[in-house]
């Protein structure tokens, strides 16, 4: 591990995308917003590290000519043309439109579409929401890399889903992959030198491996069998076909897609009986006995929330030695 100054990591990021051709500085302060958040979080796994992903994607793809647009608006309901931007760029674009649609209408929906690389966390985006007040449900499709859990071909991807609920002192944000490990995460077991897990993917031939090389080669395994696959696909289509994106396998390079469905408690039953009934909820569960030797039970999202806390106000940072490596790497230092 390395400690080195934030303001030092966004120095290389910054010289890392004007070397591949971007000199939009709101582009890459919205990449490394996104991506420091989640490696603040204690989401290493889609922080810093994606850095590299991101500005390869681009030189494959070129550097975005024209910022996210419109292509449906129907007022509570909107699709985002990402026109070639980075994921990171168009969902955040998207989620701003979701947050004003549903405190203009208690209610909305939107996608985004026609981008590429990572659109990061589920949780980045649901924060946002909390933070508005608002209820947000997120969830995105990808690369196919899992397989049928009676088959071993990649067909859906890792499809993560996300909801986030605004409360009056434990905001409860939910993120999960519906694959068996998040990409990411055998990612970050990689870069830092540790074994892979033996439950996480199976080669070209459907044997299971511990070689992260047959995550890409072969297919990852769905969460929990059935259950994952099915929750998975049903984000495949909602990512996919309902908003004009991709679907399965066989899509092409760019068309990944991302969704939000975004409410307003206030107009339902009002903002401060909406947060402090879910309040109240929460710590019902976070008193209910346990054992012993768990010291607390926590909320999901409490732990990424503690650690963004602690970790947010320092000036410095500690990330992984082959990530700073990359970095340097990318700026031509």
């Amino acid at each position: 591990m390395v400690t080195i100054p934030k303001s030092d990591v966004y120095s290389l990021i910054l010289r890392g995308f004007h070397h591949a051709g971007l000199h939009d500085e709101d582009t890459i302060r919205t990449v490394y917003d996104h991506l420091m958040q989640n490696e603040l979080s204690g989401k290493q796994s889609h922080g810093l590290l994606r850095v590299k992903w991101c500005i390869e994607y681009m030189k494959k793809n070129g550097v975005p000519k024209a910022p996210p647009s419109l292509a449906v608006d129907l007022g509570a309901v909107a699709i985002v043309d990402g026109q070639n931007n980075l994921g990171l760029v168009a969902a955040k674009y998207a989620a701003d439109i979701a947050i004003e649609r549903a405190k203009k209408h208690g209610i909305a929906f939107v996608g985004a579409r026609n981008h590429f690389g990572t659109t990061g966390t589920m949780n980045y985006y649901n924060r946002l929401f909390v933070d508005a007040g608002l209820v947000g449900i997120a969830g995105c499709n990808s690369l196919a890399m899992v397989c049928h859990p009676d088959g071993y071909d990649p067909v859906i991807g890792t499809n993560p889903i996300s909801f986030g609920i605004p409360s009056l002192k434990t905001p409860c944000v939910v993120d999960v992959t519906t694959a068996q490990w998040a990409y990411g995460k055998l990612l970050q077991l990689h870069k830092a030198g540790k074994n892979m897990p033996v439950d996480a993917f199976v080669d070209k031939d459907g044997k299971p491996s511990t070689n992260i090389k047959d995550a890409m080669d072969g297919a990852m395994l769905p969460l929990q069998g059935y259950k994952g696959f099915s929750i998975g696909l049903a984000i495949e289509i909602l990512g996919g076909a309902l908003i004009g994106a991709k679907g399965g396998r066989d899509a092409v390079n760019g068309s990944d897609g991302i969704f939000f469905i975004t409410i307003n408690p206030d107009m339902l039953v009002g903002q401060d009986k909406f947060e402090e009934e879910v309040e109240r909820l929460l710590q019902e569960i976070k008193s209910s006995r346990h054992d012993a030797q768990i010291e607390e039970i926590l909320i999901p999202g409490e732990r990424s929330e503690r650690s963004f806390a602690t970790r947010s106000t320092a000036e410095t940072i500690e990330i992984v030695d082959t990530v700073h490596n990359d970095l340097k790497e990318l700026a031509h230092v």
